[in-house]
């Protein structure tokens, strides 16, 4: 009877030990390894936004020497056109003073004019005018004592 006791002990003490370490150390270990997955996760983003920069960084640069290239193929097109073409030729290449001007400004740095945008309304000739979305525009009015006979 007693080696009795004593298995059940032992299997109480395995159960209250088992969810002691459950409760104690598996939260533990868990948020260890969430703070690892964390830390590994901001190093991953980190680098992800420091390829994107270089990128675009990049790519700025890439268009602007394409530009500029293209700019001086134009020019030494249009400046051999007007050498060796015939006249109406290099008129069609260069031909307006307007296409000489924008390859040599910087084309981004203004808008030529301004826009506005597009209107849902009907603007008014006056303040006292209704408007297209009052409720008795374009009815006429008719007074209580005439009445429409169909």
């Amino acid at each position: 009877m007693a080696w009795l006791i004593g298995l059940i002990g032992f299997i109480i003490g395995l159960i209250v030990g088992a969810i002691s370490y459950k409760l104690l150390k598996s939260d533990e270990a868990q948020v260890r390894a969430l703070e690892e997955q964390l830390e590994k996760l901001h190093g991953e983003f980190e680098s992800y936004k420091d390829n994107v920069h270089s990128h675009f960084n990049n790519s700025a640069e890439l268009l602007t020497t394409l530009t500029e290239s293209y700019r001086e193929v134009y020019r030494h097109m249009a400046a051999g056109a007007q050498d060796l073409c015939p006249e109406y030729i290099s008129d069609q290449l260069s031909h307006s003073a307007r296409a000489q001007e924008s390859l040599t400004r910087d084309s981004f740095a203004e808008p030529a004019e301004e826009f506005s945008p597009p209107r849902d309304y009907a603007a008014k000739s006056s303040p006292d005018q209704k408007g297209n979305l009052s409720e008795d525009y374009g009815l006429d009015k008719v007074s209580p004592g005439e009445k429409e006979i169909s």
